[in-house]
């Protein structure tokens, strides 16, 4: 039986027979076209980045006890799951109405939009240590940005493929966020004490290595699909 989870709580716990899941898709890519003056062509540009995409969900209610549950349950952001792409969930939010038909009687079909942002996250986030240089595999189809945590001290050298990452007054450790675009040690900002772009793991092997006092380093990741 298809199914969706929505903040940890499935749709069968709920009384909520799901009766058609959203095909898969694949987000568009953004581009920006210009009219050439005088030409029927046009110029690209390509800033790297997604639409979100809208995914339609037709349940039908099959324990109207739950009525006022279920409308307090599909409301606002939150972690999608559905059951024909179980590795992966989607940021969604429910922002649209939900019409209930024919909810005097036995059971009441109706459809629920999520509104979803372009990447499925993998379920599973590892941490993974690195006590000296080597290569990890990024298993997803897009880029992930990923929260390392480098141990050490003093002044240190990062480099993953071609990012040089340089930091500075590093006492016990940093930690380089890319999702957030900061570096900081707790509650202390360590953004002047870095230099270099924020890293990315690119789809299939990233060389890491380093130079300096490091320890080790811990790479949370976030792998994700399109």
């Amino acid at each position: 039986m298809d199914y969706f989870v929505l903040n940890g709580i499935c749709s069968k716990d709920m009384g909520i027979r799901v009766n058609e899941l959203p095909s898969i898709t694949k987000a568009s890519k953004i581009i920006i076209k210009t009219p050439i003056l005088g030409r029927s062509e046009f110029l690209t540009k390509d800033n790297k980045t997604y639409s979100g995409t809208v995914r339609n969900v037709k349940c039908t209610l099959v324990d109207l006890s739950k009525f006022d549950a279920i409308c307090a349950w599909l409301d606002g952001i939150g972690d999608v799951v559905f059951s024909n792409q179980k590795d992966r969930f989607y940021k969604a939010y429910i922002t649209s109405e939900i019409s209930f038909d024919r909810l005097s009687i036995k059971h009441s079909g109706f459809t629920i939009i999520f509104d979803c942002q372009p990447f499925g996250y993998a379920l599973n986030t590892s941490i993974l240590p690195l006590t000296s240089p080597g290569t990890i595999f990024n298993p997803g189809s897009t880029i992930s940005l990923p929260v390392i945590k480098v141990y050490g001290s003093g002044a240190l050298v990062l480099n993953i493929n071609s990012n040089v990452i340089k930091l500075s007054n590093v006492s016990e450790y940093v930690t380089i966020d890319s999702l957030l675009i900061d570096a900081y040690k707790e509650t202390l900002l360590k953004n002047t004490d870095m230099s270099g772009e924020f890293p990315e793991l690119v789809p299939g092997p990233n060389v890491i290595s380093w130079s300096g006092a490091v320890v080790k380093i811990l790479i949370t990741t976030q792998w994700r699909w399109l």
